[in-house]
C-alpha cells in the first residue's frame, strides 16, 4: 500500500505539469498544497529516495516511470469516481470532484475495474479529462489565448479542476460541449457570448477552459 500523501504528491505533479514534460517548479506544489517550502522540499527528497521522482535543483521535479504509474492509477480512480458520483448519484460536478479526492485513495484495483465496467468504461470524466488508459492527443487551447472573433468554439475540458472554478462554471451552466465566442479579452476577464448572452469570466476561470474551434 502506498501512503496517501505520496499518492497526493505524485497525482499533483502529474496534474500540474499538464501537457508539459519539463520539470515542475516546486513553487507550483507549494502553491497547490499551501505548504511551506521546507515541507515540500523534504517530501520531494523522500519521493526521490523511493524512486518516484527525479529532482533537478533550481528547475523542478519530474516523475519517474514508477511515479507515473502511481499517478495514472490515482487519476483513473479519481475520474471514475467522479463519473459514478455525477452520473449515478447526480452530485454536482464540483462536489463530485471533492468527494472523489477522498475515494481515490480507498478503492482497490478490483473495485476500480468493477466500477469501470458498471459505468461502461467511460473515456472522460465530467470535466472532459481523459480517463486512463483512454489517453487522447493533447488538443485545444485555453480560452484566454483567443482573440475576439466571429469564430465559435466548443469547450473540450476544464483544467485544472479547481473546486472554485467548477462551482463558478456550474452557476453559469458552462462545461464540456458548450459553445461560445470570445467578445473581448482583458487582463481581468474574458467576455464570451453564450447562446446570445455575454458572460464575464474571470481570468483564472477562463484560463481553465480549454476549447477548439468548430
Amino acid at each position: 500500500m502506498i501512503n496517501e500523501s505520496v499518492e497526493d504528491y505524485l497525482g499533483a505533479i502529474y496534474r500540474l505539469r499538464g501537457d508539459h514534460q519539463t520539470p515542475l517548479p516546486l513553487s507550483r506544489l507549494q502553491e497547490y498544497f499551501d505548504f511551506s517550502r521546507v515541507s515540500i522540499h523534504e517530501m520531494i527528497q523522500r519521493l526521490e529516495e523511493q524512486g518516484f521522482v527525479t529532482y533537478h535543483p533550481y528547475h523542478g521535479v519530474l516523475l519517474t516511470d514508477s511515479g507515473e504509474t502511481v499517478a495514472i492509477a490515482l487519476l483513473r480512480r479519481h475520474r471514475l469516481w467522479e463519473r459514478f458520483l455525477t452520473d449515478m448519484l447526480q452530485l454536482p460536478w464540483d462536489e463530485a470532484h471533492e468527494v472523489a479526492c477522498q475515494l481515490e485513495h480507498a478503492a482497490a484495483e478490483g473495485v476500480t475495474e468493477r466500477l469501470a465496467d458498471l459505468l461502461g468504461n467511460p473515456e472522460a470524466c465530467p470535466h472532459g479529462a481523459a480517463i486512463p488508459p483512454h489517453f487522447r492527443e493533447s488538443r485545444g487551447e485555453p480560452l484566454t489565448t483567443l482573440k475576439a472573433a466571429e469564430t465559435e468554439h466548443v469547450i473540450l475540458r476544464i483544467w485544472p479542476e479547481e473546486s472554485e472554478v467548477l462551482r463558478f462554471l456550474k452557476q453559469v451552466h458552462l462545461g464540456p460541449g458548450s459553445h461560445l465566442r470570445v467578445v473581448q479579452q482583458t487582463h481581468q476577464q474574458t467576455l464570451a457570448e453564450v447562446e446570445g448572452s455575454v458572460l464575464s469570466l474571470p481570468t483564472h476561470v477562463a484560463e481553465a477552459i480549454w476549447v477548439t474551434s468548430i
